[in-house]
């Protein structure tokens, strides 16, 4: 394999931060995973595993861009900030929004029909809820624990920008992996939800045993070059044994749940090209 070599991280010029809050999160690790993309030439870059999209928002856009989720209710957010007439509305839905623990509960209580109010729906409560957890509302509200809601429509604006041109869409991973390009070169960031996740608080659909070994099996497959975030545990450490595996901590963003300190966590970089550090 191809040695590359990595240099410091440098937020790129259209830097813009994530407008989610989300857990499993990618903020406090764009240091330590962008140098691993940067190094990489590549005119389309690809996300299985969008999510709150930290590192898609952190790294220089290229010709061709393409995000990606499972969760349809995060997919339609991204959809209603990507269109620019729907856009207009749906960031004037805060103008005036407050955040307690009463109109979350009115959140967690609203009958949302259109994809409209499902999306303001699922924004509220992923800003207002526990690390943006939006799989059990009722997790809880706390206050101080997001930027207020006047502060929110800078953030969509900034993405609105940002996913000019993007590709959105909620597919299996599977899918994207494997589609074909008439790009030059294909560069994938996968972070799927870690092996030993607690998936029933944090995620709507499990990620079950089948799904990480179905990953690991359409990686070793693919001829696009990929830089994968895992928990780092002998379980990954084994699936991955053919690839570059580099060990790094960072702090999680899920650990502030009961007012305590954020902490760090042992992670693993892995990809299919080989990186000089």
């Amino acid at each position: 394999m191809s040695k590359y070599k990595i240099h410091p991280y440098q937020k790129s010029l259209d830097y813009s931060k994530s407008p989610f809050r989300y857990p499993g999160g990618k903020f406090y690790a764009l240091k330590h995973i962008i140098p691993f993309l940067d190094i990489i030439e590549h005119d389309e870059y690809r996300e299985p595993f969008v999510g709150g999209g930290s590192v898609f928002f952190g790294k220089q856009k290229v010709k061709n861009n393409w995000i990606n989720d499972i969760e349809p209710e995060i997919i339609n957010v991204y959809e209603h900030v990507l269109c620019d007439e729907q856009f207009e509305i749906f960031k004037d839905l805060f103008d005036n929004e407050i955040a307690t623990k009463n109109r979350h509960k009115e959140f967690i209580n609203m009958k949302a029909t259109s994809k409209l109010d499902k999306a303001f729906k699922t924004y509220y409560l992923n800003r207002t809820s526990y690390s943006g957890i939006i799989n059990k509302p009722a997790w809880g509200y706390r206050d101080g624990k997001s930027s207020p809601p006047q502060n929110w429509k800078n953030f969509l604006v900034n993405a609105n920008r940002k996913l000019t041109d993007v590709k959105i869409t909620n597919l299996d991973f599977e899918e994207v992996i494997k589609a074909d390009s008439d790009s030059k070169s294909v560069l994938m960031y996968l972070d799927p939800p870690y092996f030993l996740a607690d998936q029933k608080r944090a995620y709507k659909r499990p990620f079950e045993l089948n799904d990480h070994i179905r990953l690991m099996e359409t990686l070793k497959k693919t001829s696009y070059k990929f830089c994968l975030s895992y928990d780092d545990c002998q379980e990954v450490r084994k699936l991955y044994k053919w690839a570059n595996i580099y060990e790094k901590s960072w702090l999680y963003n899920t650990a502030n749940l009961n007012g305590t300190s954020r902490v760090k966590g042992r992670e693993l970089i892995i990809t299919n090209y080989e990186a000089i550090l």
